[in-house]
């Protein structure tokens, strides 16, 4: 019996040096789990940022300023003589910009502006003025007009549109 009682004390001893064995190797197990998770997490995450750094480098969209206008007062008023008969035309202008200092430099030069605005709108054939097209290419030939005096005389600034606010034809 004797031999039966150290049989069963060797076999609790390595039953429960088996018993932490496997809790050593489990706790083993669930650490190198946890670690290789944190890794792979901040491995992933430096990824991002420097993702993010990549679009910080790149140039943005550039942003546009809010628009600001000038009305140019007083309204132009303009005679023709059609087929014998005196006709008028009262136009209402504004200028658009995106730049204040554009409007500034357009308003130390309004006389100019006014003289080359007057002798363009004298020249206009009437009856082309009374359609759509007439009036738009009216548009474009005086924004064309005003960035060519603001170019020689303000050193390069510039206006985005010309705009029609009232525009009669009598």
């Amino acid at each position: 019996m004797a031999a039966d009682d150290n049989n069963s004390e060797n076999q609790e001893e390595q039953g429960g040096k088996s018993k932490k064995k496997l809790i050593i190797i489990v706790a083993i197990v669930v650490i190198l789990a946890i670690g290789l998770s944190v890794g792979a997490t901040l491995f992933f995450l430096k990824g991002d940022d420097s993702g993010s750094s990549e679009d910080e480098a790149v140039p943005a969209e550039e942003v546009k300023m809010p628009a600001v206008y000038l009305d140019i007062k007083p309204p132009f008023v303009v005679t023709y003589d059609v087929s014998g008969r005196q006709r008028y035309m009262q136009v209402f202008v504004s200028a658009q910009s995106r730049s204040q200092e554009s409007l500034d430099e357009m308003e130390l030069h309004m006389p100019l502006i006014r003289n080359k605005l007057i002798m363009l709108f004298s020249s206009q054939d009437f009856e082309a003025l009374q359609t759509p097209e007439g009036k738009a290419a009216l548009r474009t030939e005086s924004l064309t007009l005003i960035n060519e005096i603001l170019e020689k005389e303000a050193s390069g600034s510039s206006i985005e549109q010309v705009l029609f606010t009232n525009f009669v034809m009598q």
